[in-house]
């Protein structure tokens, strides 16, 4: 395995449609078993469901909760399918309280904001003596067209993942914040008199901020005071960034290539029948008249 070969293999995912990602890193996978590891932690795929059979909810799948072929649910704390001994990687019960919490308050934030879907967070400890730890936000929501869009089929993946280290030792709980996040969209659509149509695509953008937590009598300033405003931020701009980017140009190139007002479709069927009319007539005079 070399740098050039992860290179190459990247280079063709970005140049191949963003909604068959999955069968394209699957092929490459298969052709270089070695990258396996690799390229899964650097490739944005979208996010798939799997159930808690322990809770009975529903948990999302990532890289961040995967250990071999199997997945940790942030609800039991369990991996699925379960692994021999137990001995599946958790986070430390001090982050695993905190992972909790944030599982709860995140759920409403995808209540609130997305009106349905999956949300997961998963949280892991980067140095548990002095309490830096990584943690990473997920929501999955999928929608079906109406009648009047039978056949649509949408997809919203994302996925923001927090590096939380101490800023250093001249302040006490003095922290830095980086935050990653990534959206993936796909929109298939397959309908009658149009065809197949594909809008899909990806956006990253990163964020960092410097806090103190502050302390009220025997209570700390939670971690999520500080991370919750910094996802939603950042999530809004990714927001009106593909709102802008992929819809709005989408919606002015289709627009230059057919016209959808009724009324200007009238007219110009008026004007060709008026034409046709002219021309089978042997003259326009003779059309008007």
């Amino acid at each position: 395995m070399s740098q050039e070969d992860i290179k190459h293999c990247l280079n063709i995912l970005r140049r191949s449609p963003p909604s068959d990602v999955d069968n394209n890193l699957e092929r490459l996978i298969a052709l270089r078993g070695d990258l396996d590891e690799e390229l899964c932690q650097r490739v944005d795929t979208p996010l798939e469901l799997e159930q808690d059979e322990k809770t009975g909810q529903s948990f999302i799948l990532c890289d961040y909760n995967r250990d071999g072929d199997s997945y940790r649910s942030p609800w039991s704390n369990e991996y699925f399918p379960a692994i021999e001994d137990d001995d599946g990687f958790k986070p430390s019960a001090p982050l695993r309280k905190l992972e909790i919490e944030a599982n709860k308050v995140f759920d409403v934030y995808r209540h609130q904001y997305f009106e349905g879907g999956v949300s997961s967070v998963y949280m892991w400890d980067l140095d548990e003596n002095v309490g830096s730890f990584a943690a990473c936000f997920c929501i999955q929501k999928e929608s079906q067209g109406a009648k009047d869009l039978k056949g649509f089929k949408g997809n919203w993946s994302s996925v923001h993942v927090f590096e939380v280290n101490v800023a250093g030792q001249q302040q006490k709980d003095q922290w830095n914040y980086k935050l990653t996040s990534t959206v993936l969209v796909s929109m298939p659509m397959k309908v009658k008199g149009l065809g197949d149509i594909d809008l899909s695509g990806s956006v990253t953008k990163q964020a960092q901020k410097t806090a103190t937590l502050q302390s009220y009598a025997d209570d700390k300033q939670s971690h999520l005071e500080i991370m919750g405003p910094m996802l939603e931020d950042l999530e809004l701009d990714l927001r009106g960034t593909i709102e802008g980017v992929y819809f709005q140009k989408t919606k002015e190139i289709v627009n230059g290539m057919r016209v959808t007002d009724a009324q200007i479709k009238a007219r110009d069927k008026k004007m060709a029948n008026i034409a046709t009319s002219a021309v089978k007539s042997g003259g326009l005079n003779k059309t008007f008249t």
